[in-house]
């Protein structure tokens, strides 16, 4: 009984904190802000075309599945489309409830019904954040390109952003921990090689390492490329779509759009549930630097992080659901020869 209401406590405080953390930041975003003209402005919305711009993100997960399909495809395995496609969808109503934990409940429930390993699913799923990663950079690099006094002006009316970074990775605690981390895996996997534990994770590893070649080694490069490409504009498009909702951001363009979407995704890769706080507090301060005042930049915020969040849910709770319905047949793999692999 300790057991568990210890482990019970450790999963509330995992799901809490993270909450407390982005309604905090929230309040401190909005303490200030005339509710009234807030209310006024989210009032003049045109929400059909926030409605609209939502099938353009749910475009953008069809299409993550379609890639993911391909990555496992490439070590062997074929799982049912709809299997990928629920639980890509169902990721993202996992990670409103716990952060990060969409990820690994998404290889789970893939595991669990198509049988597949759950090294293989993870692996390709490193894969895939891998690819999300140089996306966002390609992104980042495109809005620097396209609008670098963007960049000058933010940091200025915002140097507390800049500060926080350069004190981060200046900072000798923050390549200790790293180091620390390495070594004592290193000792680890050096001098307890037959601990249980320790044999399982280097399995694991081996395992994983092996298809992750394998997807790299892939013959559909260019499918993965394009749907890449489709989810990405897909998620945009879901973002900059919602600037025509507003008087006060329809006329920005579409590079105004793509870099207060790039700054977005910063904000979503914060630790909190859906990234609400960080998300805000990301799309408030661009938007700040195009001459968005304050009240109009919560409106916006506030707007389309809600309805798209409710929209997230919903289609996550019924995919959650779903996934368990879908008709499969015994478990297909296609075995993949060590010749194959080493081409």
């Amino acid at each position: 009984m300790g057991f568990f209401n210890l482990k019970t406590s450790k999963k509330i405080v995992r799901t809490i904190f993270p909450l407390i953390l982005g309604v905090a930041v929230l309040w401190l975003l909005y303490k200030d802000t005339d509710m009234g003209e807030l209310w006024r402005l989210t009032k003049s919305a045109n929400f059909y075309i926030i409605a609209y711009s939502l099938l353009f993100g749910l475009a953008g997960n069809i299409f993550r599945a379609l890639r993911w399909e391909l990555t496992i495809q490439s070590v062997g395995y074929y799982p049912k489309r709809m299997s990928l496609m629920y639980a890509v969808m169902g990721n993202y109503a996992v990670n409103f409830l716990l952060p990060r934990a969409g990820e690994v409940w998404r290889c789970g429930v893939i595991t669990k019904y198509d049988k597949i390993p759950f090294s293989t699913t993870f692996g390709t799923l490193i894969v895939d954040r891998l690819f999300d990663v140089v996306a966002m950079a390609f992104i980042m690099l495109l809005c620097l390109l396209l609008d670098f006094n963007f960049f000058f002006a933010y940091f200025q009316t915002n140097p507390a952003v800049g500060q926080g970074v350069i004190a981060t990775v200046s900072s000798f605690w923050f390549y200790a921990i790293i180091i620390g981390f390495i070594m004592l895996l290193y000792m680890l996997f050096r001098f307890l090689p037959n601990f249980t534990l320790i044999k399982q994770m280097r399995l694991f590893y081996d395992r994983m390492k092996r298809d992750i070649l394998m997807v790299w080694k892939m013959d559909k490069k260019g499918l993965f490329l394009l749907y890449t490409l489709l989810t990405w504009f897909g998620y945009y498009l879901y973002f900059y779509l919602c600037f025509y909702a507003f008087g006060f951001t329809k006329y920005l363009g579409p590079v105004a759009g793509l870099v207060v979407f790039a700054m977005s995704t910063l904000g979503v890769a914060a630790p909190t549930q859906g990234g609400i706080g960080a998300w805000h507090f990301m799309v408030i301060t661009a938007l700040l630097v195009y001459g968005v005042t304050w009240e109009e930049g919560s409106a916006f915020a506030g707007a389309v992080f809600t309805i798209q969040s409710a929209w997230l849910i919903l289609i996550g709770i019924f995919s959650i659901f779903a996934i368990q319905y879908v008709k499969r047949d015994l478990p297909e793999k296609i075995e993949i020869t060590n010749s194959e692999t080493n081409d």
